[in-house]
């Protein structure tokens, strides 16, 4: 059983086996009904009213219907798709809700933004933007890493007509000269940047609990890639593996030229990288 806390939010998980989710899920309810009964004492209550409960599996995995939890005299039955911390998260994890709503919040700002953009200079347009409508598009983007294209172009579809507005290029203007711009990366980019900052920095120690996801290879002594700095890459399964952290990042990673993954400082590393994924465009 683990756990994740943040602020008044708390995230109870376990793995399972589907041939024996039963089992983990009396491991489950037995756990909240000790949290709700230790609550209680403290003069404390368990919002169940709001507690959500959620089963993550392969599309094509056959999931028991019968599983639910009973916490005190609520009945919790499984979701098709829960909201943590701004994310939308579905059943099969392929983040297509989430995608959906964040291009859907973004495009209302998109079309205010249009209707005022000739009243603002460029510099002032590009503020509203990062303000309004790319910040939106960034919010946790580094759940999209290892999603498909088709799952990824909506969003990169918003970021187009931004960009199309913002610079005020003729139609007939490729969408990667308007980026290049504004200095703006495509959104596989964006994702596949803000996925390297967050290993840059665990290799220095912080956030801990992302630092315990990354481990650094260490080849036999004598070896030239002994300085190299490189991560060790996990072994998966294809499908979900692929899309954990410590997978795809450290894969990510390890792909990085060796003076980008050598930076000294962390601004250093971003301008490196920035570099780097625009030459790559």
């Amino acid at each position: 059983m683990k756990y994740h806390l943040y602020a008044d939010d708390t995230q109870v998980y376990i793995p399972c086996d589907l041939s024996n989710a039963n089992a983990s899920c009396s491991a489950l309810e037995t756990c909240l009904n000790e949290v709700s009964d230790w609550m209680s004492c403290n003069r404390l209550k368990l919002n169940c009213s709001k507690t959500e409960f959620i089963i993550y599996s392969s599309k094509h995995a056959v999931v028991p219907e019968d599983l639910e939890l009973r916490i005190g005299d609520s009945l919790v039955t499984p979701s098709e798709q829960v909201r943590n911390l701004g994310v939308t998260f579905d059943k099969h994890m392929s983040m297509k809700t989430h995608v959906r709503n964040a291009c859907s919040s973004a495009m209302v700002s998109v079309r205010h933004l249009g209707k005022i953009r000739p009243y603002l200079t460029c510099e002032a347009a590009k503020s509203v933007a990062h303000a309004l409508i790319t910040s939106k598009l960034d919010n946790c983007n580094s759940l999209l890493a290892g999603l498909p294209a088709s799952t990824l172009k909506p969003v990169q579809r918003v970021l187009n007509i931004t960009a199309r507005i913002v610079s005020r290029c003729p139609k007939d203007t490729h969408v990667q000269h308007m980026l290049r711009s504004l200095h703006w990366l495509p959104i596989d980019s964006r994702v596949l940047f803000k996925v390297l900052l967050i290993v840059f920095k665990a290799l220095k120690g912080y956030p801990l609990y992302i630092a315990e996801l990354v481990r650094v290879h260490k080849p036999r002594p004598g070896l030239r890639s002994g300085s190299d700095n490189l991560l060790h890459i996990p072994r998966t399964r294809v499908g979900f593996g692929d899309r954990s952290f410590p997978a795809f990042a450290s894969k990510a990673y390890n792909d990085l030229p060796r003076n980008i993954r050598q930076s000294p400082s962390v601004d250093t590393f971003k301008a490196r990288l920035k570099t780097y994924l625009f030459n790559r465009m």
